[in-house]
């Protein structure tokens, strides 16, 4: 199994978990197989754990990877890197894929020179936010990673304490209250892709802002993107 090719010339390919199309999502597997390949950066989620460690994971419990119903944020980080994940690629439990720290994501991201979007989950803390700009900032990788998430309160505070990080505002639709936030902050936007038409995306270009999609995984879709101007796409398997 391979990536499916798209148009060579656009330089805006951003690997949804990693490649997550062919390695199991948010692994370093994923993350290994996105880095050795043309993407211009992947993405990843985190959570904390019950003692503050930032752990790469869509989902806070392991019902859908792990085949365990347990809560991850209220495990210790020791014990979480116990539990084991479905390899995407024969769909058992392999004892070789686990959950990683953000500092293994963006070890891999600095090694191999690829953009990192970090997605912040629900129920982090401010201290728990902290983390993650503390862990970016001692690999000195502040520019080459964009935080981005749904909660707008995240973002505000990262904003007025680290006016420094490129931020995206992610939301499935687009609102004039959307529009005013992002102005305000100037913070960019990660919109479900269709929920986006070329009219906006001139508006945020307009004012100096980036406009990146997810999660598109159908190459006639991303190209017909491409064409209104979009300046990143995520894709689980689309290169």
């Amino acid at each position: 199994m391979n990536t499916v090719k798209i148009d060579k010339y656009f330089k805006g390919m951003v690997a949804h978990r990693g490649l997550s199309g062919i390695e199991t999502e948010n692994t370093i597997n994923a993350f290994l197989a996105a880095a050795n390949r043309s993407y211009f950066g992947m993405e990843c989620d985190v959570h904390a754990s019950k003692d503050g460690k930032i752990i790469v994971s869509h989902d806070d419990t392991l019902l859908r990877l792990g085949m365990l119903n347990v809560y991850l944020p209220s495990f210790k980080y020791d014990e979480i890197r116990k539990f084991t994940l479905i390899d995407r690629k024969t769909g058992n439990l392999s004892e070789n894929i686990t959950i990683p720290l953000l500092t293994e994501f963006l070890q891999i991201c600095k090694t191999y020179r690829k953009h990192g979007f970090v997605e912040l989950k629900q129920n982090l803390s401010n201290e728990n936010v902290e983390s993650v700009i503390d862990e970016i900032n001692k690999l000195q990788m502040a520019e080459n990673i964009s935080i981005i998430s749904f909660n707008d309160k995240y973002l505000s505070h990262i904003k007025k304490t680290h006016p420094e990080f490129n931020l995206y505002l992610l939301t499935d639709i687009m609102t004039d209250k959307h529009f005013d936030f992002c102005e305000k902050h100037h913070i960019n936007l990660d919109i479900h892709h269709d929920k986006l038409d070329e009219n906006m995306i001139k508006r945020m270009h307009l004012i100096g802002l980036k406009v990146a999609v997810w999660t598109v995984d159908d190459k006639d879709t991303a190209e017909k993107l491409i064409k209104m101007g979009v300046d990143y796409i995520t894709s689980n398997i689309l290169e």
